[in-house]
């Protein structure tokens, strides 16, 4: 069965704690084995040097045997010794420990060195042994010296349960440390999660605390009060367009409901009914076209909206859009003028870039004076870009409303009509029909009276069907 422990500070907790205990468990048999090899090395040291006492402390009989110094007897007490001949006969033995047998020497063995050996005899006991092989006098003795392993075990035993006794008591302690460590480490994020908890759509102006802003979870916290910093500029402007979108529509509907109460109030010949239907349908018109401009900026910030770029004829769109426009000019006097010749192609959204010249070119009626001239031009410029100006003989933009003409249902004279102030979206539509062609649009300074909007978008030069 696992268990899923859904608060993080417990699971951080179990993580340290487990690899802590790992590393601990690691740690402890690694210090067993060295003091394991450490007091087996130094029986092994001990073991060779009673090696070299013994092989010194033989001696020979008149008859060949060999036999220790009687005063050599409380060295040889402490210590189990067997010599051997060459051809497997026990010439000599100190037993000290009762009760206890080694196995017999097999004659035939080749010992070159020191061989050292741990031994468990019949009764469990544990013994370190070191076997050599040595010539004196002329006659070859093999020397077998045992040494009890018991006291070298206590000891291993001894530490083993100090380790036993001290790794679960590290092991509480780590996790009490580590369960308080990842608790004052999450704490920021607590408070960032009971802030957050706080914030709604009225209060969108909280930000979430930063406790240092050069750790992670700092980092964390700008991170998200910089979403909620987007968030609440979204929601700001959405606010705002729904209401510039609600009035606008309102004053609309009012202004068709207030002309048919007044038809009604008296009754009219049937020429005057036929003004009064022809004023409706005029800001039915206008209604209509605010409501697809809504639709049309809907469905750009919906963000499904695709270009379709191909190869296009820029001075032919632009030819094109004038002669669809040029009786509205017609009626203030004006004229539009646009004297390129050569043939710029290049690839761009045909539809997106006509509506662009469509509303640029119906403000600077709009807003130009009578009886002047709008002046369109087409060229390409030495970083690879193409740029469409737009420049009309009106009043001029004040420096200070230059970024905010593009704004939604932004005019810059608030006093001005409907009927020759449009709706306040037609730049904003501009904007954003150029933004997704990759281009930009700005009104550049102009030293007279008037306004020059200058469209730039990436120059990649294709053949038309025309060119080929």
């Amino acid at each position: 069965m696992v268990f899923k422990f859904k608060n993080v500070r417990i699971r951080l907790t179990l993580w340290y704690s487990g690899t802590l205990f790992m590393i601990l468990l690691l740690y402890a048999g690694i210090a067993i084995l060295m003091v394991y090899l450490n007091l087996r090395k130094n029986m092994d040291n001990q073991l060779e040097h009673d090696y070299e006492m013994v092989e010194s402390l033989i001696e020979f009989d008149s008859d060949d045997s060999i036999r220790f110094d009687s005063d050599d007897g409380p060295f040889l007490n402490e210590r189990w010794v067997e010599i051997w001949s060459d051809q497997g006969t026990l010439l000599l033995e100190s037993r000290p420990f009762s009760g206890q047998s080694l196995p017999v020497f097999k004659s035939g063995q080749t010992i070159t060195s020191l061989k050292f050996q741990s031994l468990v005899l019949n009764n469990k006991a544990h013994f370190r042994e070191v076997t050599g092989k040595a010539n004196i006098e002329g006659s070859w003795l093999i020397f077998r010296l045992l040494r009890s392993e018991d006291t070298m075990l206590k000891e291993i035993n001894k530490f083993f349960i100090l380790l036993l006794i001290a790794l679960p008591l590290a092991l509480i302690i780590s996790a009490i440390g580590g369960y308080l460590l990842a608790g004052k480490l999450l704490s920021p994020i607590d408070k960032m999660a009971l802030t957050a908890k706080k914030i709604s759509s009225s209060s969108l102006q909280e930000r979430l605390p930063v406790m240092n802003p050069d750790d992670e979870l700092g980092h964390l916290s700008i991170t998200l009060n910089e979403l909620l910093e987007r968030i609440q500029q979204s929601f700001e402007q959405l606010k705002q367009f729904t209401f510039d979108a609600a009035h606008e529509l309102r004053t609309q509907l009012t202004t068709i409901r207030s002309i048919g109460e007044v038809a009604l109030q008296e009754p009219k010949k049937n020429g005057d009914y036929r003004d009064v239907i022809g004023s409706m349908l005029e800001e039915n018109n206008r209604l209509t076209h605010l409501v697809n401009s809504l639709l049309f900026l809907a469905h750009a910030d919906s963000k499904v909206s695709k270009t379709n770029p191909e190869p296009t004829d820029i001075t032919e769109i632009i030819h094109h859009t004038i002669e669809v426009i040029q009786p509205l000019a017609e009626e203030k006097g004006q004229i539009i003028q646009f004297d390129q010749k050569e043939t710029i192609t290049s690839l761009v959204d045909p539809t997106l870039l006509r509506q662009t010249l469509l509303n640029l070119l119906d403000n600077a009626i709009k807003y130009g004076p009578d009886l002047s001239t709008i002046t369109v031009k087409a060229y390409i410029t030495g970083e690879k870009s193409l740029c469409i100006s737009v420049s009309d003989q009106g009043a001029g933009i004040p420096e200070e409303y230059r970024e905010k003409i593009f704004e939604r249902f932004f005019r810059l004279d608030k006093s001005r009509t409907r009927d020759s102030g449009g709706s306040g979206l037609g730049l904003a539509i501009v904007k954003w029909a150029v933004e997704i062609q990759g281009g930009s649009i700005h009104l550049e300074k102009t030293e007279n009276r008037g306004n020059s909007f200058v469209i730039i978008l990436p120059y990649n030069h294709a053949k038309t069907e025309r060119d080929k």
